[in-house]
């Protein structure tokens, strides 16, 4: 599993690339939208080492999260180039975007400038929480946290309020369910020095 923190999730660029990576790795998981304070996206991935590998090096490294070098040619690699592909057929298709009247152009949508994603965290668990990948929105930071609550993974959405707070001194450990003294440093981000300790505490 693997869990993002996004500030901005809104333009179709992003929607459609992790949507399209999600089918494509057969990740199960979604993206959940909170309209509200904190005013951020959460990720969930859930797949194999391999497939998670894959959408982590997405996440953080290859999706252009405030449109760096968006309209520059060569700058994308050959999965880009594939995966860009599709969005136009898929756009053209009026699955994303609305339908346009007879001799308007279409807007571009602009990214946001301030825009990032964060990794807070990756593990073992025992079985997938999700059967498929979608996008929810929730008003508020409680319905968000419900609709996790009723996956049994409430504490997903705790993670994302600890990145959000800054990741204070006084959060919790998620995976092991106590203070977080030492590891993460209070941060709320998993460190690559936690894998093991991952391994022999999985979720339940």
């Amino acid at each position: 599993v693997a869990l993002f923190a996004v500030l901005d999730l809104s333009h179709r660029y992003h929607r459609t690339k992790v949507d399209l990576n999600a089918m494509q790795n057969k990740i199960t998981g979604g993206v959940l939208e909170c309209d509200g304070p904190p005013g951020l996206s959460l990720v969930i991935a859930e797949s194999g080492p391999k497939a998670i590998q894959r959408f982590v090096r997405l996440m953080t490294v290859r999706m252009k999260w405030r449109g760096e070098n968006f309209a520059v040619e060569g700058e994308e690699d050959e999965m880009d180039v594939v995966e860009d592909d599709k969005m136009k057929k898929t756009e053209s298709a009026g699955v994303y975007g609305s339908a346009e009247t007879e001799g308007e152009e279409k807007k571009m949508q602009k990214f946001n400038p301030r825009n990032y994603c964060t990794l807070l965290w990756t593990g073992l668990v025992t079985k997938r929480k999700f059967n498929t990948f979608v996008f929810q929105s929730c008003p508020n930071s409680e319905a968000a946290r419900k609709i996790l609550q009723g996956k049994g993974v409430a504490h997903y959405w705790d993670q994302l309020l600890v990145h959000a707070a800054g990741g204070r001194s006084e959060s919790f450990n998620f995976t092991l369910g106590k203070k977080s003294g030492s590891g993460d440093g209070g941060t709320g981000v998993k460190t690559e020095g936690d894998d093991d300790e991952d391994a022999m505490n999985e979720e339940t």
